[in-house]
């Protein structure tokens, strides 16, 4: 009786075993495959109720959005309201479909609340096919490497981050939550003289980078210029943040990185404990 017992025990114990380190051995990071959108911006394939469509990658959407259209397939009735605010200030209010669940090349994707919102306001009316736009809160409690040069954004595993890291420099990074706390944008602080700024990293920008104009000259332009301007700065971390295309406007935000800067790099954000780590992109 003793012997069987025994027996039963170290065999779910093995079992137990097995299934703990077949997981283990499964666990790998998830890579997701970018695409250009209209030459300037970054999308990929992500499904929603089982349909696969296009949606843009907006690291400083703060909130992601669908098409009206996209609802309706989706089976959620617009309700209610969430409003936030576009970098030059202008003010932009949403209907809101709550408990999205988004899959992407085989990760899950929550999404507590997401704005509907007609885009073809802001798209040329040529524009192929959009299901909507996907930020950085339905990648909340995850860390995600956004590599351009490689046309990918990975989702890291804890083996991976450290391989990942191994070859990075740390940067400062705060999150801002706006939206009554359902957005999420990182922000990168750049050294002055003054102080640290902060520039908000959004591959939804064709712009190299926008400075606010209550900050430029701190940067060494000048905030009455309307062409592009040579900037030299630096992240607090030692990365360099150069580029003949700097441009200043009327933000109520420090700045902006765009696109073009974020090819150059290799972007770790941990989204669960507000870290950030680049790399100079292969």
């Amino acid at each position: 009786m003793k012997t069987s017992m025994l027996k039963t025990a170290l065999a779910v114990l093995m079992a137990g075993t097995a299934v703990s380190s077949a997981a283990m051995a499964a666990e790998k990071p998830v890579v997701i495959a970018l695409e250009p959108y209209l030459g300037v911006v970054w999308s990929f394939q992500a499904q929603l109720k089982g349909r696969p469509e296009t949606y843009l990658l907006d690291t400083a959407g703060g909130l992601t959005v669908i098409q009206p259209q996209t609802a309706a397939e989706a089976g959620c009735e617009p309700w209610g309201q969430v409003t936030g605010f576009r970098m030059r200030g202008d003010r932009v209010d949403v209907a809101r479909c709550d408990d999205l669940t988004f899959t992407a090349s085989g990760a899950t994707l929550k999404t507590p609340t997401a704005g509907v919102w007609d885009m073809s306001k802001i798209l040329p009316k040529d524009a192929p096919p959009l299901a909507g736009s996907i930020a950085l809160d339905s990648f909340a409690g995850k860390v995600v490497t956004l590599d351009l040069s490689r046309k990918q954004l990975v989702i890291e595993t804890a083996d991976s981050l450290k391989a990942r890291i191994a070859v990075a420099k740390e940067v400062e990074m705060r999150v801002s939550r706006e939206a009554t706390g359902v957005a999420l944008t990182p922000f990168v602080a750049v050294k002055t003289p003054k102080g640290k700024l902060w520039m908000e990293l959004d591959s939804g920008s064709a712009g190299a980078v926008m400075v606010g104009s209550h900050t430029a000259e701190v940067l060494g332009l000048k905030a009455d210029a309307k062409g592009a301007q040579p900037l030299k700065a630096e992240l607090a971390g030692g990365v360099p943040l150069e580029t003949d295309k700097a441009g200043v406007l009327p933000l109520i935000m420090d700045g902006n990185i765009g696109a073009p800067i974020l090819a150059q790099w290799v972007v770790t954000l941990d989204l669960a404990r507000n870290r950030a780590w680049i790399a100079p992109a292969k």
